[in-house]
């Protein structure tokens, strides 16, 4: 199957086990950020609904990646390097389009 050709936001997943990853990753940076940044909770719920990300939220849920991947257990640690490629590619493509 061939990728689709639009430029529109990536899905956020594309298995179970890597949106429990980027749940996770998002809630735990969540946790650390302060209470006056609410930014985590709009791609927590788009991960959550199973919605496409926009280039800010792709850019949250990278950072989240690269956090929560060192200290990540070890079940979580291949969807979550797959999903943070992923992540990287969207983000250099959103770096391109400007």
């Amino acid at each position: 199957m061939t990728p689709p050709t639009t430029d529109g936001p990536p899905a956020p997943t594309t298995s179970r086990e890597e949106a429990w990853v980027a749940h996770a990753a998002l809630v735990d940076a969540a946790r650390n950020a302060t209470a006056e940044d609410p930014a985590y909770h709009r791609p927590i719920e788009s991960i959550e609904r199973g919605a496409a990300l926009d280039d800010e939220d792709v850019a949250l849920l990278r950072d989240a990646l690269v956090d929560y991947l060192g200290d990540a257990p070890v079940r979580d640690r291949a969807p979550g390097r797959a999903l943070l490629r992923r992540t990287d590619d969207a983000t250099d493509a959103r770096s391109r389009r400007a």
